[in-house]
């Protein structure tokens, strides 16, 4: 009897896992894309830094062109060093881990008009708020803080449809 009762417990979890496995999966964007920042680059012809985003999965390259300062930021955090006195993204980044929030991701969530346009979501206390910022704030924000980088696949799209027309900007 004790066995037939083990057996079904087993039984019993191993269906709840795989219904969670497919709740899990549900959730999972399919409007979105995550990418990674694979480096920094200069436009020569533009004068200004681009950074280069690249999917996970696709090896899609998205490169958003960005400010100076931005861009020393952000490879400041990609090389690991440390400035000799804080950032405005390491103090950001200090003032939500001291308020006990959490950001949760990046997204890059629209194009318009050459523009790329961001969001950074930001949860506390179980409560999810997405805030607006340029794509060089919310990525430079993000690496500090170790979050995954999401593009909306209709920003890929737009993205590509004018490739090669001239300058994208995402300052």
């Amino acid at each position: 009897m004790r066995v037939g009762i083990n057996v079904f417990f087993v039984f019993s979890i191993l269906i709840l896992i795989s219904t969670f496995c497919v709740f899990a999966e549900d959730k999972v964007d399919k409007s979105e894309e995550e990418m990674f920042i694979s480096g920094i680059g200069f436009d020569r012809q533009a004068q200004t830094p681009v950074v280069l985003l690249l999917g996970k999965e696709s090896k899609k390259i998205l490169p958003i062109w960005i400010g100076l300062c931005e861009a020393r930021s952000i490879e400041l955090s990609l090389s690991g060093e440390v400035a000799p006195r804080p950032l405005t993204y390491d103090m950001v980044a200090a003032l939500i881990r001291t308020l006990k929030a959490k950001v949760e991701r990046v997204t890059i969530v629209d194009l318009r008009d050459r523009v790329y346009y961001a969001q950074i979501e930001v949860s506390l206390n179980g409560n999810v708020s997405k805030i607006d910022a340029r794509p060089s704030d919310a990525l430079a924000l993000g690496l500090r803080m170790g979050v995954p980088i999401f593009v909306k696949k209709s920003v890929l799209d737009k993205a590509t449809s004018f490739e090669g027309q001239g300058e994208k900007r995402g300052i």
